[in-house]
C-alpha cells in the first residue's frame, strides 16, 4: 500500500470537505505555502495511482 504524505492527506481532506467535491486549489496552495502547479501535479498523480477518482 502507498503511504501518503502530509500534502496528499491534506488534498484528500480538501476533496472530502469541499462542496460538490471541488476544492479551492488556490486557497489550499496559499495555506500550505506550495505552488499551485505542484498541488495540481500531485492531484493528477493521485488520480493515476487510483487514490482518488
Amino acid at each position: 500500500m502507498i503511504k501518503l504524505t502530509k500534502l496528499e492527506k491534506t488534498i484528500l481532506e480538501a476533496i472530502k470537505t469541499a462542496p460538490l467535491g471541488l476544492p479551492d486549489w488556490h486557497a489550499l496552495a496559499k495555506a500550505e505555502h506550495i505552488a499551485l502547479d505542484y498541488i495540481q501535479q500531485r492531484v493528477e498523480w493521485m488520480r493515476r495511482a487510483g487514490i482518488i477518482r
